[in-house]
C-alpha cells in the first residue's frame, strides 16, 4: 500500500512538472516572435492581373508592352514619327506584406521627352510625376490588390518600330527596403513590313524584267515586340490587314503585268484578289503573336 502511495506521489509530481513546462513554452515562444518586425512590409507590381510576373531577369523586369496608333502610318522602317502618342497602361499592385501599408509610386526611369502622369482612382485623375512631385501614395489594406494606371505621352521625331521603357517603382513605407519594379513599354508601331520583287522565269535573266517574265512579289510581317518571361503583357496583331495595290505609287504592276493564280501566305491568311485580271490583293492574317512573323507571296507576268 505505502509503495503505491509513494508512485502515485511520484507521478502527480512529474504531472505538475510537465503542466509548468507545457505552460512555459508559449511565453518562451512569444517572447522570440516580438524579436522580429511586427508589421513586415511587402510589395508587388506587374501587369494588370499578374503583379508576380517574369521579366528575363526576374521580378524587376516583367513589362507591359503597348503600342501608339499615331504618327506612325506610311512610315517605313528607319523612318521617325510624325505625330505625338499618348497610351496608359494598367498595372496591379500587390500588397504581400504582413499588414496594411502605403506604398510610393515613382518613376525612377522614363525616356527624354516623355511625359509621365499616374492614376490610383481609376483614370479620374492624374498626377503628373515631376521633380516636385516625385512620388504618389497607393494605401493598400494587408493582402489586397489595387489598379494603377501609368498614362504615357511620347513626343513626335521616335525612331518607328521601336520599343521605350517608363520604369514604375512601388517601395513600402512600413518596410521601405521593400521595392520591386516593372516596365511599362510604349511601341512607335510593333508590325513590320519588308517588301521584295524578284524576276523568274526571264529568258535573258536580265535585271529588268522582259515581256513575258513573271515577278514574285514577297512580303514579309514580324511582331518585333518582346516575348520573353512568364506572365507579361505582349502586343499580339489581330486581323492584320496587307494590301498591295498595283496602280498606288510607288507600285505601278497593275497595268503592266497579268496576275498568276496561286497566292500563298506561310501562316495561311486569307487572300483576297487572287483572281485573273487582279490589279490588287489584299491579304488579312487573323492572329500575329510577339516574335511571330510571316510571308505573303504573290506573282505578275510582264506584259
Amino acid at each position: 500500500m505505502k509503495s503505491f502511495e509513494s508512485i502515485s506521489r511520484i507521478l502527480s509530481v512529474a504531472a505538475v512538472c510537465l503542466a509548468v513546462f507545457l505552460v512555459s513554452m508559449p511565453a518562451r515562444a512569444a517572447v522570440l516572435g516580438d524579436e522580429g518586425p511586427l508589421n513586415p512590409g511587402d510589395v508587388l507590381i506587374g501587369p494588370c492581373g499578374v503583379p508576380g510576373a517574369m521579366g528575363p531577369g526576374g521580378v524587376n523586369d516583367d513589362f507591359t508592352n503597348r503600342s501608339i496608333n499615331t504618327g506612325i502610318a506610311n512610315v517605313a522602317p528607319g523612318g521617325l514619327t510624325n505625330a505625338t502618342g499618348t497610351v496608359v497602361f494598367r498595372n496591379t499592385v500587390q500588397n504581400t506584406g504582413a499588414g496594411d501599408d502605403v506604398f510610393l509610386i515613382s518613376v525612377p526611369t522614363a525616356p527624354a521627352g516623355f511625359m509621365i502622369e499616374i492614376s490610383t482612382d481609376n483614370g479620374d485623375r492624374y498626377v503628373m510625376l515631376n521633380a516636385a512631385d516625385p512620388t504618389v501614395a497607393l494605401p493598400v489594406s494587408f493582402r489586397a490588390a489595387a489598379i494603377v494606371m501609368v498614362r504615357v505621352t511620347a513626343p513626335a521625331g521616335l525612331q518607328i518600330l521601336t520599343g521605350f521603357d517608363t520604369v514604375v517603382r512601388v517601395v513600402s513605407t512600413v518596410t521601405p527596403t521593400a521595392a520591386n519594379e516593372t516596365i511599362d513599354r510604349l511601341y512607335t508601331g510593333f508590325i513590320r513590313l519588308d517588301r521584295s520583287a524578284t524576276v523568274i522565269n526571264s529568258a535573258s535573266n536580265a535585271a529588268l524584267a522582259s515581256p513575258g517574265a513573271e515577278i514574285e512579289f514577297a512580303i514579309t510581317y514580324s511582331n518585333v515586340s518582346s516575348v520573353a518571361g512568364v506572365g507579361n503583357a505582349l502586343l499580339t496583331a489581330q486581323n492584320l490587314v496587307i494590301s498591295e495595290n498595283g496602280n498606288s505609287a510607288p507600285n505601278n504592276w497593275g497595268e503592266t503585268t497579268e496576275h498568276i493564280v496561286g497566292a500563298s501566305d506561310t501562316r495561311g491568311g486569307i487572300i483576297i484578289g487572287d483572281q485573273g485580271g487582279s490589279k490588287s490583293l489584299t491579304d488579312i492574317v487573323s492572329t500575329l503573336k510577339a516574335g511571330q512573323s510571316g510571308v505573303f507571296k504573290f506573282k505578275r507576268r510582264v506584259k
